[in-house]
């Protein structure tokens, strides 16, 4: 103890391992103060930078296919309801069929950024959701392309909003609510829904778990951070 605290060398040129001890555990100051994460930047990234991007980067991207997810399912849902409270009752009786388009347009873009954060995970099982929304799209791209709904060749749609606009009442409820591409789709959304949290919270076990086998391999709180 008395060599590490006294040391040979002048206190103003090496801190002594008790003081650097105490400065990395103070407060706001754990990680900033340590010669090791200040000075070494690849070894900065080895520990903490890349793993805690790469998962912070995959979080996300689970976080918005789950929300755009829940979107698709809401549009959906709300485009397939019957009865007199449905929106095409309500478009008839108003003679407006401007929720109706809003909800479609709605739809539409959240049902392009699902379908982009499913080709941005690169997971076989969310390709394979990817594959069966396209399959869902193209057997209805006729009945789609009749109110100014295009399938493009990647699986996204596109709005021709004069046309969607222009269409009658009628064709909006065969498409939307009489086909089955909007409740099929609905379907699909649901379960990339609850996909999209159950890797949200794999992940996050996953992190924490390597991350105090990280620590562990280390030896103690000083080894560790020295």
């Amino acid at each position: 103890m008395n060599s590490l605290l006294g040391g040979s060398n002048s206190i103003n040129n090496t801190s002594s391992l008790l003081q650097r001890a105490l400065s990395r555990s103070s407060k706001g100051r754990r990680f900033n103060s340590s010669p090791f994460l200040k000075n070494n930047k690849s070894n900065k990234n080895a520990l903490f930078g890349s793993t805690v991007k790469s998962t912070g980067n995959t979080q996300k991207l689970y976080y918005n296919m789950k929300y755009h997810a829940g979107q698709v399912s809401d549009y959906a849902k709300k485009l397939t309801e019957k009865g007199e409270k449905s929106l095409f009752a309500k478009a008839k009786e108003s003679g407006s069929t401007a929720e109706v388009v809003a909800s479609i347009k709605g739809f539409v873009g959240q049902y392009n950024s699902m379908l982009q954060n499913l080709k941005d995970s690169g997971g076989a099982a969310y390709y394979n959701y990817a594959a069966q929304l396209n399959s869902v799209s193209s057997v209805n791209s006729s009945e789609l392309a009749s109110c100014g709904i295009t399938r493009n060749s990647d699986g996204t749609l596109s709005v021709d909003d004069g046309k969607l606009g222009s269409a009658d009442v009628e064709t909006l409820e065969k498409v939307w609510n009489g086909s089955s591409f909007a409740s099929r789709t609905g379907l699909w959304a649901d379960s990339i829904e609850s996909a999209a949290e159950r890797s949200m919270e794999a992940k996050a076990s996953s992190s924490y778990s390597n991350l105090f086998n990280n620590y562990g391999s280390k030896g103690n709180y000083f080894n560790f951070f020295g």
